[in-house]
């Protein structure tokens, strides 16, 4: 992520401006990447004050001899690396990432991003925003003049999310940011930028209004608290946060209610396999030093970094077509089809750097894969929305009774 784009606001509070000086003096120092609109727009390096490295290398995956002037987003040395191949599937060159950028994955990913807008009743995000008045008639959501609403994508991995929010709002300005562009479109908005940077590293000063994080766990990242510390310290005065994640263990539940986890509760119908897969996974994860479940600690983070009007919403999600409702049997559905062709994304590369076999990896994950869609066996995965605001004011934390 370069420094900020001419009318944006940056984290001290000042407005980008460039003049046609200006331009001249820097351009021995710039890079660019090309927005929706075809126009190419400078990216500086000198600007961007420890944060992502940028080079010259124009050089995509994938890329061909087609002209691809409608591309969105920008090349950077770690986009460069090539892929590395584990297990059958294609991981970002930076040995980092835990999860592929392939076909499956990028299946994985359109589930996922239904599931999500079943489980919001349509909309793109849980938290309320002011842009949203604009459906309503009211064309700049309540901010006055031509200011822009500006959102931000962490780890966009192959953009759906990020194309959605930007042709639901046609004047906010969106972007979208990800390690590795191999999943990345290249046709979108002209109001949509994706560009590839590590987020784990520091941020560039930019403020957003809105800032998306959803299922980031498999990006590999070491500290969620100083994550989400960027993450607000980047946020404008009353801007919002959105955190969300479907957490990676196996619940026992009644199809009519939440689990019962109290001590003493009726053992879970969950599988054998389910259960070993699941221990298995969160030791190899501890010894990785990567937290795939940051859900239980997100809140108190937030909280610690003054964050106001936090909200968190659970939706319980049945492993295959459970129960009798139409909307969780749905989603139920597309969990299980998520599974099938997710499964080995989530696991291969964990279990590979861990010294796992090959073989009985894949033998552990079609034992499970039985399981979840035996009649004789149920569970519920978990999907947590988290919420919340930059206070307007410096003052207390505000929770909501919600």
């Amino acid at each position: 992520m370069p420094s900020p784009r001419p009318g944006q606001t940056d984290a001290s509070g000042t407005t980008a401006r460039q003049t046609d000086d200006d331009a001249a003096s820097n351009s021995s120092s710039r890079d660019s990447h090309v927005r929706g609109d075809g126009q190419e727009e400078p990216v500086s390096n000198e600007d961007n004050e420890g944060g992502y490295d940028f080079d010259d290398d124009d050089d995509d995956y994938g890329d061909d001899d087609d002209d691809e002037t409608s591309s969105n987003y920008s090349s950077v040395t770690g986009d460069s690396l090539p892929p590395l191949n584990i297990y059958g599937h294609s991981y970002h060159g930076s040995g980092r990432i835990y999860i592929p950028h392939d076909a499956d994955e990028d299946e994985r990913l359109r589930l996922q991003h239904e599931l999500y807008k079943l489980c919001l009743d349509g909309r793109l995000h849980d938290v309320k925003l002011p842009i949203e008045d604009e459906q309503e008639g009211n064309r700049d959501g309540g901010r006055g003049g031509d200011e822009k609403f500006h959102i931000l994508d962490v780890g966009s991995g192959n953009g759906l999310w990020a194309l959605d929010v930007a042709r639901r709002y046609p004047s906010a300005d969106v972007l979208g940011v990800d390690i590795s562009s191999a999943m990345l479109p290249k046709d979108v908005p002209a109001n949509l930028t994706f560009e590839i940077a590590d987020v784990a590293e520091p941020w560039p000063p930019r403020l957003y209004d809105f800032i998306h994080i959803r299922n980031l766990a498999g990006g590999g990242v070491r500290d969620w608290d100083r994550l989400l510390t960027e993450a607000l310290a980047h946020l404008k005065p009353g801007g919002a946060l959105e955190f969300s994640e479907i957490r990676p263990r196996f619940y026992g539940v009644d199809a009519a209610g939440a689990p019962d986890l109290s001590e003493g509760c009726e053992a879970p119908v969950i599988g054998q396999a389910c259960l070993e897969y699941e221990r298995l996974f969160y030791d190899l994860a501890r010894r990785e030093g990567v937290n795939f479940d940051p859900v239980r600690r997100v809140s108190e983070w937030l909280a610690e970094s003054e964050a106001e009007a936090l909200r968190e919403r659970v939706d319980w999600l049945p492993v295959a077509g459970a129960g009798n409702d139409p909307i969780m049997r749905k989603k139920g559905e597309i969990l299980a089809r998520m599974i099938e062709v997710g499964l080995e994304s989530w696991t291969m590369m964990l279990f590979y750097r861990s010294g796992r076999g090959e073989a009985e990896t894949r033998a552990l994950l079609e034992r499970v894969k039985e399981e979840t869609i035996s009649p004789e066996l149920r569970s519920y995965f978990n999907l947590t929305f988290i919420t919340a605001r930059k206070p307007i004011t410096a003052g207390p934390v505000q929770q909501d009774a919600t």
